[in-house]
């Protein structure tokens, strides 16, 4: 068995590389747990992963990991939905800007399963008496009504 809070996708190198900053094993394992969280994956399952997806998976820990000393507060904010102060507000971009590194963020979206989701695709000539999808209030004017008694 795999001790996950020894692994992570980037080391203490690659966040040098990417990013300039000094970071502790500390800060790396817990950059590791936000992206564990953000991707939906873990170090465990890094058999099953593409290189391309390893090489996102890396950068994002990395590009966290050095964002995340210049956001002391990033485990005890509180969540708010805006913030004013001496005439000057602030709004988030989106509801993870406080929690994810700008550039981890755009890494994790490049992850494949999060890129291509999954599609079905039905049978030639399955439910053509359907005009358009079920959940349009369109179609549903153009369907006909039957009643079920």
């Amino acid at each position: 068995m795999i001790d996950e809070t020894l692994e992570t996708w980037a080391d203490i190198a690659d966040v040098y590389n990417l990013t300039g900053e000094h970071v502790s094993a500390v800060v790396l394992t817990q950059a590791q747990g936000i992206i564990d969280l953000f991707s939906g994956t873990t170090f465990a399952a890094r058999g099953n992963l593409s290189q391309r997806n390893l090489r996102h998976l890396n950068r994002a820990v990395a590009y966290q990991a050095g964002w995340m000393p210049h956001h002391p507060d990033l485990f005890s904010h509180m969540e708010v939905e805006s913030i004013s102060q001496d005439g000057a507000t602030a709004t988030p971009a989106n509801e993870n800007a406080r929690l994810l590194a700008p550039f981890a963020a755009r890494c994790l979206k490049r992850l494949t399963w999060v890129q291509k989701p999954l599609r079905i695709r039905r049978r030639y000539g399955q439910f053509d008496d359907v005009d358009g999808p079920r959940d349009s209030a369109v179609a549903d004017d153009n369907r006909n009504w039957t009643s079920m008694r």
